[in-house]
């Protein structure tokens, strides 16, 4: 890990535990942001272990107002019905047109977190949904840095949704649109989408690739796979699972007995579940981290063919567990594939047959990942290595000499 600027550093970051209880019970954008919980649970373990660091969490719950401290961490949940007067802020969106509205309704949510940046030295946001959205407000308002960690694209996450609330929520990404913000982005894609969506070059940026928690890179190779094909993830079509129901069908036709296994959300109502489970797939509830890790090693291939992704955690948790995962060129960690010498598991997914008969080969000759680059990955891509590298930004751009608050000048919808 990297020494950083200062002796002593204090953080106001979001973290979306709750963000992610609230999606559970709205079925709505905020499901969009689980993937900052682990990177959330990483940065609280490092600064839990370095002297001279803080680090305020704030998140945002229907109901619950609680504050609680824990060291050097202190956590504090904000209740959407008691600032902002509804816990679902679809309510919100539907009736704003403008940024200076959403500002306005939101403003008792940006009030409370003001209260929490007015000592911080750096404010980390993880995502652009409402709740990073918020705080960021709350940071121009109180003159401190920003530094924001891109963790997925709004405009593309959204696409389900009716048109006006979308026409909102873009108009909601465009505002962290500016100069005096700094970028971390997981991947070069991710920076050049992102680029394309605001309409000019990021200059003040810096791509850092996710981490590997070390259960991956701890667990035992198992030499019978009990699973030759899996895919793991939420099953909305941005990954495409409808893959792995044409690859069912393939399978069948050349009844080659091939078994294929999904650990998404099972959804009894959902069609493509249904139709996955009449195809023979076994469909596994959400494992955690222990037990994915050891799915992982049990599986002979991991397919990923989504059509975007700013990253990709699940294939490099994959090899980094020493198995294969064919990853669509359409996704961010295919830029750590090339670094370590897996462009080889870089695949098209438009010829279903053709990716049915690379898997049989990689099976038939029981290809698996060199422990040399399970190695590398893990000298480089370990979890505190990279929050190090987290800190070391968020403490440079702390000392910088001042902030200047410039947001945008959204006037209305697009």
């Amino acid at each position: 890990m990297g020494q950083t600027a200062l002796t002593s550093l204090h953080i106001v970051a979001n973290t979306s535990s709750s963000t992610e209880a609230f999606a559970r019970r709205t079925n709505e954008i905020a499901k969009f942001v689980s993937g900052l919980g682990r990177q959330n649970d990483e940065l609280q373990r490092c600064v839990a272990c370095e002297n001279g660091k803080r680090l305020t969490l704030v998140r945002a719950d229907p109901t619950l107002k609680e504050r609680t401290v824990d060291d050097r961490i202190v956590r504090c949940t904000l209740p959407l019905a008691d600032t902002i007067g509804t816990t679902n802020p679809n309510t919100i969106y539907r009736k704003a047109k403008t940024i200076e509205e959403l500002r306005s309704a939101f403003g008792p949510l940006i009030e409370s977190m003001e209260e929490l940046v007015k000592d911080a030295d750096v404010v980390l946001l993880g995502g652009t949904y409402f709740v990073p959205w918020a705080l960021l407000q709350a940071a121009r308002n109180q003159g401190k840095p920003v530094v924001l960690c891109y963790a997925g694209i709004l405009s593309m996450e959204i696409a389900h949704l009716p048109d006006d609330i979308q026409s909102t929520l873009k108009l909601m990404e465009q505002d962290f649109s500016d100069p005096n913000i700094f970028y971390i982005f997981p991947s070069a894609l991710t920076q050049k989408t992102v680029e394309g969506i605001f309409g000019h070059p990021v200059q003040n940026s810096r791509v850092v690739f996710n981490g590997v928690p070390p259960e991956f890179f701890d667990c035992c190779p198992v030499h019978k796979k009990e699973v030759d094909v899996a895919f793991v993830g939420r099953n909305t079509s941005v990954k495409n699972p409808e893959f792995m129901l044409d690859l069912a069908r393939e399978f069948a036709k050349r009844r080659n007995g091939r078994n294929i296994h999904m650990v998404t959300k099972v959804d009894p109502k959902n069609t493509l579940i249904n139709e996955l489970k009449k195809a023979s797939v076994v469909v596994h509830e959400p494992k955690d981290t222990p037990g994915l890790a050891a799915f992982y090693s049990s599986t002979s291939v991991v397919l990923c063919p989504s059509h975007f992704e700013t990253y990709g955690n699940v294939p490099l948790e994959a090899v980094s567990s020493g198995t294969p995962a064919f990853v669509s060129p359409n996704m961010g960690v295919t830029e750590v594939f090339g670094e370590y010498g897996l462009t080889g598991l870089i695949t098209q997914f438009l010829d279903t047959g053709a990716v049915a008969e690379k898997i049989e080969q990689f099976i038939r000759d029981g290809l698996s990942v060199p422990s040399t680059v399970r190695s590398q990955i893990r000298d480089k891509l370990n979890w505190p290595h990279v929050i190090g590298k987290y800190l070391d930004i968020c403490a440079s751009h702390a000392v910088a000499p001042q902030f200047i608050p410039e947001p945008q000048t959204i006037t209305s919808a697009p």
